[in-house]
């Protein structure tokens, strides 16, 4: 049953204002990963997004809203402005949100080279030879990861080969 209250009204009394920053932090339900969200119209959906929509207009197809306060709960207009993926990641990481080169924990780690290999070895799927698993999903218009799926459960239909067309040891 729907909220008898309007999607604006709940998102403009679920917060409190920080007089220290000046963020509207949203009481509300959040993410596990800590954004606040609020269903709107039978969908949930992200409150900072929601209120950049109702207080600046529509987002972009292809763009994020960013906060510039970088604090997640925050649905403050004057705190939020849309841009790109490439733009958020470039403002955390001159924050200091995200680390990056040698401060990176990975950096200068290589994977070892069996962790590439049955992507591109020659695969069989219900009879017929594609030259890697990507070239199986791409042909087959399957998803991403579905031909590895059908070669650890199906092995009698789906196998890896060597370059000499030979089956060998399924992956693991």
């Amino acid at each position: 049953m729907p909220s008898p209250v309007p999607p604006f009204k709940r998102l403009l009394s679920g917060y409190l204002v920080n007089p220290e920053t000046g963020c509207w932090e949203w009481t509300g339900h959040r993410s596990s990963v800590g954004y606040g969200l609020i269903k709107v119209f039978g969908r949930m959906v992200s409150v900072h997004r929601y209120s950049y929509e109702l207080h600046k207009g529509p987002i972009s197809d292809g763009l994020h809203v960013l906060h510039e306060c970088d604090n997640k709960i925050c649905i403050n207009p004057d705190h939020l402005r849309a841009g790109t993926h490439a733009e958020n990641i470039h403002d955390a990481i001159a924050r200091g949100l995200i680390r990056k080169g040698p401060d990176h924990p990975l950096y200068g780690r290589q994977r070892a080279p069996e962790h590439y290999a049955s992507q591109s070895k020659p695969v069989m799927v219900m009879g017929k030879v594609y030259s890697s698993l990507n070239d199986a999903e791409r042909q087959l218009g399957l998803g991403s990861g579905t031909v590895s799926y059908w070669l650890k459960r199906h092995p009698n239909k789906a196998t890896l080969l060597t370059k000499d067309n030979e089956e060998h040891v399924q992956p693991q």
